[in-house]
């Protein structure tokens, strides 16, 4: 879906709430509450941020440099484009979900499903964006290396569950994680908003 048929269905935005803030307290801890005690979150956030961290270094390496030269190129900017990327996933999303919902009669299966295909996506984007900051800061103060950068990712996400209360938690999170995605959002919004004035060109 281009940046354009995303925000084609922007009028349903109020449904991001149940497609990108429920993922995303998920992503760090299904039962972010209360009842765990921080500690808890905070190990249960560097587990799930360093699983899915690795993941994308093992089959999306480049994608760190990629975004971190984006990054460099207008640090200003990058969570807003951060920001950005995040509201069209959850725009896609609940299209997704809201598609589904309406082919079969089974659409609360479909809807479930789809939530949990979100979940998952929203996971892996959010330790991407902390593994980019985490090798940000190595290459700040030495030279770039990826996997230093996870562990730093992951021990960032891991301190803000254990100092912060959970609302606080998820804001610090997805403040973090959006300025790490917003290097690859912005080469990739703009890389659509190209390819679709060259085909209008045509």
């Amino acid at each position: 879906m281009s940046v354009d048929a995303a925000v084609g269905v922007a009028p349903t935005v109020p449904g991001l709430a149940a497609t990108v803030v429920n993922p995303v307290v998920g992503q760090l801890m299904p039962g972010v509450g209360t009842e765990l005690s921080r500690p808890l979150r905070g190990l249960v956030s560097f587990v799930l941020v360093l699983v899915a961290g690795a993941l994308v270094l093992r089959l999306r390496r480049n994608y760190v440099d990629e975004s971190i030269d984006a990054i460099s190129d207008s640090p200003a900017m990058a969570v807003l484009y951060g920001i950005a990327g995040y509201v069209i996933v959850g725009i896609v999303g609940l299209y997704g979900a809201t598609t589904l919902a309406r082919l079969s009669v089974a659409g609360g299966v479909f809807v479930r499903v789809a939530i949990l295909i979100s979940s998952a996506f929203v996971l892996v984007l959010t330790s991407f964006g902390f593994l980019v900051v985490g090798t940000l800061l190595t290459d700040i103060f030495g030279s770039r290396r990826p996997t230093y950068g996870l562990l730093i990712g992951a021990f960032l996400s891991a301190v803000s569950w254990v100092l912060l209360s959970p609302a606080g938690s998820i804001v610090s999170s997805l403040a973090i994680a959006a300025f790490g995605i917003g290097g690859s959002a912005r080469i990739w919004i703009h890389s659509e908003r190209t390819v679709e004035t060259e085909l209008g060109g045509r």
